[in-house]
């Protein structure tokens, strides 16, 4: 099987002990390694896909304990650098049923540089992930767009996470105008409504997926958390139901879905049975408090999921 080259932050976050309806509420915070790209090779490696990382730690405290920890799940982490100047970046959040509400405190990930072997970075590599956040400082920015230079010379299909947020871009740099453009180099993007509305403002989903595809996404799954999933190839559109049985915990399912997604895609599959592979693995994710829990198999996913067990 082909490898997954995955771009952009590890972060530490700090989310609170308890629910609380505003961050400034909290009191007490657990630590935990996060940011989408690290929660995603994480994930894939269960699945069994190779990966190669693209990040930035603090050489500090933090930044130590989460490339040990990668380390000690299997991952191969040579591209990972260490900031001797700017801390590891941290995100307080807010324990939530819902949306969490966050505060940034980024340090390494906004000084990312280019792997110093980038074709060796790139080599066997079919698809290569993005999230907005490695597009929203000027110096990470040009590091991306010479990787999706190189990657779409190489045949490679572009995988992007278009989690934008207005607050953590640059001031004066239009973000959104940013994201849209960039979608014309993605074979597949996955944004979730809210990140829709940050992007085109209010909007109905099958809106969000016309303009998905109109800014030149070639496959849209919008994930619509308790309504579901819609999922797109341009020509032919399905709808796919939640099959969490329980919530127990919602951090980590987006990232969790993307890693199912991906697996079916490497493995031959369309976008609509590969979104099935998505939707399974998010759901074992919301159903378990730890995060660190092994995902099974696909095919123990299926199984699980398909008899409708409790």
């Amino acid at each position: 099987m082909s490898r997954v080259a995955v771009v952009g932050e590890l972060l530490i976050d700090l989310i609170s002990s308890s629910v609380v309806k505003d961050l400034g509420e909290a009191s007490s915070f657990g630590r935990f390694f996060a940011g989408s790209p690290g929660n995603l090779v994480l994930n894939l490696n269960d699945l069994g896909v190779d990966t190669a990382l693209l990040s930035r730690l603090g050489d500090d405290f933090f930044g130590r304990a989460y490339l040990t920890h990668l380390r000690s799940r299997g991952i191969y982490t040579s591209f990972v650098q260490l900031d001797p100047h700017a801390h590891t970046s941290v995100v307080f959040v807010s324990k939530s049923q819902s949306t969490p509400q966050f505060m940034a405190i980024r340090g390494a990930d906004c000084f990312l540089e280019e792997p110093e072997d980038i074709h060796n970075f790139l080599n066997s590599v079919e698809f290569i992930y993005f999230t907005s956040w490695p597009l929203s400082r000027k110096r990470t920015r040009a590091v991306c767009m010479k990787l999706i230079a190189l990657a779409l010379k190489m045949g490679i299909k572009i995988a992007f996470d278009p989690n934008y947020r207005e607050v953590l871009w640059e001031t004066n740099q239009d973000g959104k105008s940013f994201i849209k453009e960039f979608m014309r180099y993605c074979f597949i993007v996955k944004p979730s409504e809210d990140d829709s509305y940050h992007i085109f403002g209010p909007g109905k989903p099958l809106d969000y997926i016309g303009r998905f595809h109109e800014a030149g996404a070639r496959n849209v799954v919008l994930t619509l958390g308790h309504k579901g999933t819609i999922i797109s190839d341009g020509r032919r559109i399905e709808t796919l139901p939640p099959c969490a049985r329980r919530v127990v915990d919602i951090t980590g399912a987006g990232d969790a879905f993307w890693s199912g997604l991906l697996f079916g895609l490497l493995n031959g599959k369309d976008v609509f049975e590969s979104a099935v592979y998505g939707n399974y693995c998010a759901a074992f994710r919301i159903e378990h408090e730890g995060k660190d829990v092994i995902l099974p198999s696909v095919e123990a996913l299926k199984a699980i999921f398909e008899a409708g067990d409790n």
